[in-house]
Protein backbone atom coordinates (compact mmCIF):
# COMPACT_ATOMS: atom_id res chain seq x y z
CA UNK A 1 0.00 0.00 0.00
CA UNK A 2 0.91 3.44 -0.58
CA UNK A 3 2.00 5.65 2.43
CA UNK A 4 1.69 9.86 1.69
CA UNK A 5 4.32 11.21 4.99
CA UNK A 6 3.24 14.79 5.52
CA UNK A 7 6.54 16.78 4.98
CA UNK A 8 7.93 18.93 7.62
CA UNK A 9 9.80 21.52 4.54
CA UNK A 10 7.21 22.57 1.86
CA UNK A 11 4.27 21.02 -0.21
CA UNK A 12 6.55 17.79 -1.26
CA UNK A 13 5.81 14.16 -1.65
CA UNK A 14 6.68 11.84 -0.29
CA UNK A 15 5.67 8.08 -1.32
CA UNK A 16 6.88 5.73 0.75
CA UNK A 17 6.46 2.35 -0.39
CA UNK A 18 7.16 -1.27 1.39
CA UNK A 19 7.73 -3.48 -1.59
CA UNK A 20 7.45 -3.78 -5.42
CA UNK A 21 4.66 -5.80 -6.64
CA UNK A 22 6.09 -9.00 -8.54
CA UNK A 23 6.36 -8.06 -11.80
CA UNK A 24 8.42 -5.14 -10.42
CA UNK A 25 5.72 -2.19 -11.00
CA UNK A 26 4.12 -0.10 -8.61
CA UNK A 27 0.22 1.05 -8.00
CA UNK A 28 -1.11 3.29 -10.41
CA UNK A 29 -1.67 6.05 -9.19
CA UNK A 30 2.05 6.43 -7.40
CA UNK A 31 2.82 5.76 -11.03
CA UNK A 32 0.17 8.60 -12.80
CA UNK A 33 1.91 10.61 -9.95
CA UNK A 34 5.60 10.59 -10.46
CA UNK A 35 4.60 10.91 -13.96
CA UNK A 36 2.51 13.77 -13.82
CA UNK A 37 5.54 15.71 -12.04
CA UNK A 38 8.29 15.11 -14.88
CA UNK A 39 6.29 15.88 -17.53
CA UNK A 40 5.92 19.37 -15.75
CA UNK A 41 9.87 19.88 -15.79
CA UNK A 42 9.71 18.31 -11.73
CA UNK A 43 12.79 16.68 -10.42
CA UNK A 44 11.92 13.22 -8.61
CA UNK A 45 14.17 11.26 -6.49
CA UNK A 46 13.33 7.60 -6.87
CA UNK A 47 15.02 3.85 -7.30
CA UNK A 48 16.24 2.76 -10.66
CA UNK A 49 16.67 -0.67 -10.09
CA UNK A 50 18.34 -1.06 -6.86
CA UNK A 51 20.03 2.75 -6.69
CA UNK A 52 18.31 5.79 -5.81
CA UNK A 53 18.45 8.52 -8.71
CA UNK A 54 17.91 12.25 -9.26
CA UNK A 55 15.82 12.34 -12.44
CA UNK A 56 14.47 14.02 -14.65
CA UNK A 57 12.99 14.60 -18.35
CA UNK A 58 15.82 14.91 -20.43
CA UNK A 59 15.38 18.43 -21.71
CA UNK A 60 17.55 21.73 -21.27
CA UNK A 61 14.91 23.34 -18.46
CA UNK A 62 15.29 20.34 -16.47
CA UNK A 63 19.28 20.19 -17.08
CA UNK A 64 19.80 23.47 -15.50
CA UNK A 65 17.54 22.58 -12.56
CA UNK A 66 19.94 19.24 -11.83
CA UNK A 67 22.97 21.19 -12.18
CA UNK A 68 21.61 23.62 -9.46
CA UNK A 69 20.73 20.92 -7.89
CA UNK A 70 24.08 18.84 -7.15
CA UNK A 71 26.01 22.21 -7.35
CA UNK A 72 27.44 21.12 -11.00
CA UNK A 73 28.26 23.95 -14.07
CA UNK A 74 29.60 20.39 -15.84
CA UNK A 75 27.87 17.55 -14.86
CA UNK A 76 26.72 14.61 -18.10
CA UNK A 77 23.89 12.75 -16.89
CA UNK A 78 23.08 9.38 -18.05
CA UNK A 79 19.76 9.24 -20.03
CA UNK A 80 17.44 6.54 -18.88
CA UNK A 81 15.88 4.66 -21.84
CA UNK A 82 13.17 2.05 -21.57
CA UNK A 83 13.47 0.55 -25.69
CA UNK A 84 16.03 0.15 -28.19
CA UNK A 85 14.33 2.01 -30.46
CA UNK A 86 15.68 5.10 -27.64
CA UNK A 87 19.30 3.79 -28.24
CA UNK A 88 18.66 4.30 -32.13
CA UNK A 89 17.40 7.54 -31.65
CA UNK A 90 20.24 8.76 -29.55
CA UNK A 91 23.07 6.68 -30.16
CA UNK A 92 25.52 5.51 -33.17
CA UNK A 93 26.28 2.06 -32.89
CA UNK A 94 27.36 -0.55 -35.07
CA UNK A 95 25.36 -3.89 -35.50
CA UNK A 96 27.71 -5.67 -33.21
CA UNK A 97 27.37 -3.13 -30.25
CA UNK A 98 23.70 -3.03 -31.20
CA UNK A 99 23.36 -7.30 -30.65
CA UNK A 100 25.93 -6.49 -27.40
CA UNK A 101 23.75 -4.22 -25.79
CA UNK A 102 20.64 -7.19 -26.55
CA UNK A 103 22.68 -9.30 -24.02
CA UNK A 104 23.09 -6.92 -21.49
CA UNK A 105 19.85 -4.49 -21.38
CA UNK A 106 17.73 -4.33 -19.71
CA UNK A 107 20.34 -4.37 -16.76
CA UNK A 108 22.64 -2.28 -14.50
CA UNK A 109 25.06 -1.28 -16.67
CA UNK A 110 25.72 2.51 -18.23
CA UNK A 111 27.03 2.92 -21.45
CA UNK A 112 29.06 5.72 -23.09
CA UNK A 113 28.51 5.72 -26.66
CA UNK A 114 28.50 8.41 -29.80
CA UNK A 115 25.76 10.19 -30.00
CA UNK A 116 23.36 10.42 -32.95
CA UNK A 117 23.99 13.82 -34.26
CA UNK A 118 27.39 14.38 -33.51
CA UNK A 119 29.49 11.51 -33.33
CA UNK A 120 32.82 12.85 -32.03
CA UNK A 121 30.60 13.86 -28.65
CA UNK A 122 29.81 11.21 -25.74
CA UNK A 123 26.52 10.01 -24.39
CA UNK A 124 26.08 8.01 -21.36
CA UNK A 125 22.46 5.14 -21.53
CA UNK A 126 21.12 3.00 -19.37
CA UNK A 127 18.11 0.64 -20.19
CA UNK A 128 17.38 -0.50 -16.63
CA UNK A 129 15.91 -3.40 -15.42
CA UNK A 130 12.40 -1.93 -13.50
CA UNK A 131 9.25 -2.18 -14.77
CA UNK A 132 8.12 0.55 -13.27
CA UNK A 133 10.74 3.19 -14.73
CA UNK A 134 9.91 1.23 -18.10
CA UNK A 135 6.59 2.15 -17.83
CA UNK A 136 7.77 6.25 -17.16
CA UNK A 137 9.59 6.61 -19.90
CA UNK A 138 6.99 5.24 -22.21
CA UNK A 139 4.38 6.80 -20.73
CA UNK A 140 6.22 10.40 -21.17
CA UNK A 141 7.80 9.09 -24.73
CA UNK A 142 11.25 10.23 -23.58
CA UNK A 143 14.53 9.42 -21.91
CA UNK A 144 14.94 10.99 -18.70
CA UNK A 145 18.23 12.15 -17.53
CA UNK A 146 19.64 10.83 -14.11
CA UNK A 147 22.23 10.99 -11.66
CA UNK A 148 23.12 8.85 -8.39
CA UNK A 149 22.06 10.45 -4.93
CA UNK A 150 25.10 8.79 -3.31
CA UNK A 151 27.50 12.17 -3.05
CA UNK A 152 25.06 14.04 -1.48
CA UNK A 153 23.70 11.30 0.33
CA UNK A 154 27.59 10.98 1.96
CA UNK A 155 27.02 7.08 0.67
CA UNK A 156 23.53 6.68 2.38
CA UNK A 157 20.59 5.11 0.31
CA UNK A 158 18.27 4.77 3.92
CA UNK A 159 15.36 6.56 3.20
CA UNK A 160 15.59 8.91 6.22
CA UNK A 161 18.80 10.29 4.88
CA UNK A 162 17.02 10.81 1.72
CA UNK A 163 14.02 12.86 2.72
CA UNK A 164 16.40 14.96 4.88
CA UNK A 165 18.81 15.77 2.23
CA UNK A 166 16.48 16.36 -0.68
CA UNK A 167 12.93 16.94 1.06
CA UNK A 168 13.20 20.84 0.35
CA UNK A 169 14.84 20.99 -2.68
CA UNK A 170 12.76 18.15 -5.36
CA UNK A 171 9.17 17.97 -6.18
CA UNK A 172 8.80 14.55 -5.39
CA UNK A 173 10.37 11.93 -3.41
CA UNK A 174 9.99 7.83 -3.94
CA UNK A 175 11.11 5.30 -1.43
CA UNK A 176 10.78 1.98 -1.73
CA UNK A 177 12.34 0.35 1.21
CA UNK A 178 12.89 -2.95 0.02
CA UNK A 179 15.56 -0.74 -1.86
CA UNK A 180 17.43 1.40 0.56
CA UNK A 181 20.07 -1.53 1.40
CA UNK A 182 23.47 -0.71 0.09
CA UNK A 183 23.68 -2.25 -3.27
CA UNK A 184 26.50 -1.88 -5.78
CA UNK A 185 26.27 0.78 -9.06
CA UNK A 186 25.70 0.00 -12.79
CA UNK A 187 28.69 -1.11 -14.05
CA UNK A 188 30.26 1.64 -16.33
CA UNK A 189 31.67 0.62 -19.79
CA UNK A 190 32.36 2.94 -22.82
CA UNK A 191 32.00 1.62 -26.77
CA UNK A 192 32.96 5.02 -27.63
CA UNK A 193 36.44 4.95 -29.60
CA UNK A 194 35.02 1.09 -30.99
CA UNK A 195 36.45 -0.89 -28.89
CA UNK A 196 34.93 -2.20 -25.23
CA UNK A 197 36.38 -0.62 -22.19
CA UNK A 198 35.05 -1.14 -18.72
CA UNK A 199 35.41 2.12 -16.95
CA UNK A 200 34.01 1.57 -13.68
CA UNK A 201 33.28 -2.49 -12.34
CA UNK A 202 29.70 -2.76 -10.30
CA UNK A 203 26.69 -4.76 -9.70
CA UNK A 204 27.92 -6.75 -13.68
CA UNK A 205 31.58 -7.98 -13.68
CA UNK A 206 34.04 -7.27 -15.72
CA UNK A 207 34.53 -11.05 -16.86
CA UNK A 208 30.34 -11.23 -17.45
CA UNK A 209 30.38 -7.98 -19.09
CA UNK A 210 33.25 -9.38 -21.31
CA UNK A 211 31.48 -12.44 -22.19
CA UNK A 212 28.56 -10.92 -23.22
CA UNK A 213 30.48 -8.90 -25.50
CA UNK A 214 32.99 -11.62 -27.25
CA UNK A 215 30.04 -14.01 -27.50
CA UNK A 216 28.91 -12.36 -31.35
CA UNK A 217 33.03 -12.08 -32.04
CA UNK A 218 32.80 -14.89 -34.48
CA UNK A 219 30.33 -12.89 -36.13
CA UNK A 220 31.50 -9.71 -36.82
CA UNK A 221 35.13 -8.19 -36.03
CA UNK A 222 35.55 -6.72 -32.50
Amino acid sequence: MMQFVESPYKNDDVIIVKKLKKDGSVDVDILHRIIDVLQKNGIVILPVDSQYEIVGIANTVVEHKLKALIKSKTKKFVRLIASFKMLESLATVTKFQYDFFHRIWPGEVTAIVPCKENISQEIALRFPKAKFVHEIIEAIGQPLFATNILRLTKGSNKHSDIIRVFGKKVDAIVIIEELCKRHPRPTLISLFNGKLKILREGKISSEEIQSYYYLGSCDEDV
